[in-house]
């Protein structure tokens, strides 16, 4: 590995070992830049059978495709093409720059490993703004049993409404003696399930660089009081001087402003400057997914996960933009990773599940949301969404227990969410959507089916079916579950707001509500 010498030495003979060294020492000597070189170069060795580092690999890495660690973590590859790029210039520009990137992507490892997350305060960017896309489902506006809303005699030159023998989507194949709207039960996962990301509104969310401290205008920035994008730019205009950290403060209320024309006139200015600071480049990348240029996005926030391999930052809009550009893989990848590191970036865990729900894994979905902690003020929006991942859009045949399971599980989660402040409607919405799954399961044949007799009282159905199971305190027979339905509908419709939406929600507790003498 060579040997060592005075800083101030420039007379001694330089040493250094073929595969650690780097490749400039020979012209220029030995700097901080060439030390951290064969530091990396160092970690390669030890890490992995790193054959021909002397010969064939003497001043580069091998394909990350045919190392096992550097597949495992992407973070720790990159870490080590930058500290060992040919151009001093682009390494890391500190031992203490490399030891903060390197700790990132060692906390990332052990999350991996271990299950365990291992978050920590960020030097470079801060929290995320918000969480955007808590609502992962679009609002349900039709009937919640496709089988077990009664049909309604239209009114004279008024349009019927669908019924539950509605034919099946094309592409679906009908089996056998289960009824139309049941057979072929749509993709768990189905894209058209899941409410698409509002790109440019996520943009907006991302973490925010933290203010350079050498700036000149850093004091005035951490004075400023107003968030509104508007007077913001009236404050920034009253600036003592320009600077970078000014210009960067403005391109980013100019997007908040909906002013895309001159945050991107600005930027343009900017990076004609500056086009090597990593801020220009981030903004660069937040710019252009407001904009709608999703490739040019993710171009910019690899450039920026590449600098600093160890931040979660990066790869959260990483994992937007794969997203929106269709490469679900990448985006489960990148949002799996921040939300195993650190859980204080909520959006990943909303972001992971959205994608689980895309390409068919339900049931990862539900895990996802139920891990966000108790502690998030987002806790009760995933539990929500992970009701609405259990059931929506999902159908169940005779026999099918593991949806009986989850029937069960969503029904204790919304009696659950009482004690956490979710409001009346929602909950009577909530409810009315998994008493109405149930519903269908019961009609299509489900275990414990048996209807009940129509002189039971009202909402009591038969002690034997379902084994007596009740669900949101109905009995798990059509009966009763039609008397459950009816009470949450009538509960919305004391809720609502306006008269039309009164009406609409009596008629529907009419359609639910079981036949009775009175």
């Amino acid at each position: 590995m060579g040997a060592v010498r005075r800083m101030d030495d420039d007379e001694s003979a330089i040493y250094g070992t073929v595969g650690y060294q780097a490749p400039e020492v020979a012209e220029v000597g030995p700097s901080v830049a060439s030390d951290l070189y064969t530091v990396a170069r160092t970690l390669a060795v030890m890490t992995f059978d790193f054959q021909g580092y002397t010969n064939v690999f003497v001043d580069s890495l091998p394909d990350p495709d045919h190392i096992e660690v550097f597949r495992q973590y992407e973070s720790f590859y990159r870490l080590l093409v930058r500290a060992t790029d040919p151009d001093p210039g682009r390494r890391f520009a500190s031992a203490q720059e490399l030891s903060e990137q390197l700790t990132g992507v060692l906390r990332e490892v052990v999350s991996l490993q271990t299950g365990k997350a291992r978050p920590a305060l960020s030097t470079l960017f801060g929290p995320e703004v918000r969480v955007t896309d808590t609502e992962l489902f679009p609002r349900l506006d039709g009937e919640v049993s496709r089988l077990g809303a009664r049909v309604v005699r239209a009114k004279r030159g008024a349009a019927a409404p669908a019924t539950a023998s509605a034919s099946p989507a094309p592409g679906t194949a009908q089996a056998p003696g289960v009824p139309p709207a049941l057979a072929g039960q749509p993709s768990p996962g189905s894209a058209s399930i899941v409410r698409i990301v509002d790109a440019a509104a996520a943009a907006l969310a991302l973490p925010v660089p933290l203010v350079d401290p050498a700036d000149p205008n850093a004091g005035f920035l951490a004075a400023l009081l107003t968030t509104a994008p508007a007077e913001l730019l009236g404050a920034l205009a009253g600036a003592p001087a320009q600077s970078t950290e000014t210009r960067l403060r403005q391109i980013r209320a100019w997007l908040e402003n909906g002013d895309a024309h001159a945050a991107l006139e600005a930027l343009r200015r900017l990076e004609e400057e500056r086009p090597d600071d990593w801020r220009v480049v981030w903004y660069r990348g937040v710019a252009a997914l407001v904009t709608g240029d999703h490739e040019g996005a993710a171009l910019a926030f690899d450039a920026v996960y590449d600098a600093f391999p160890g931040e979660p930052a990066p790869k959260l809009a990483l994992g937007l933009c794969a997203e929106v550009l269709g490469q679900l893989d990448n985006a489960a990848e990148y949002y799996r990773l921040v939300w195993s590191t650190d859980p204080s970036y909520v959006s990943t865990a909303f972001g992971l599940a959205r994608v689980q729900l895309a390409t068919g894994d339900r049931r990862g979905a539900v895990q996802t949301l139920e891990s966000v902690p108790e502690s998030s003020i987002h806790y009760t929006a995933a539990r929500v969404a992970a009701v609405r991942a259990r059931l929506r859009q999902r159908t169940a045949v005779a026999g099918d227990v593991p949806f009986l399971d989850d029937l069960v599980a969503a029904a204790g989660q919304v009696e659950a969410l009482d004690a956490y402040g979710l409001d009346p409607a929602r909950r009577e919405q909530l409810s009315a959507e998994v008493l109405g799954c149930a519903l269908d399961w019961i009609l299509s044949g489900g275990q414990g089916s048996a209807p009940a007799p129509l002189s039971a009282p009202a909402g009591q159905g038969d002690p034997h079916a379902a084994g007596g199971r009740t669900l949101l305190g109905s009995d798990l027979d059509e009966r009763g579950l039609r008397f459950g339905l009816e009470r949450s509908y009538r509960t919305l419709a004391r809720l609502a707001r306006g008269g039309e939406e009164r009406i609409d929600l009596v008629e529907r507790a009419n359609r639910y509500r079981p036949r009775t003498w009175v």
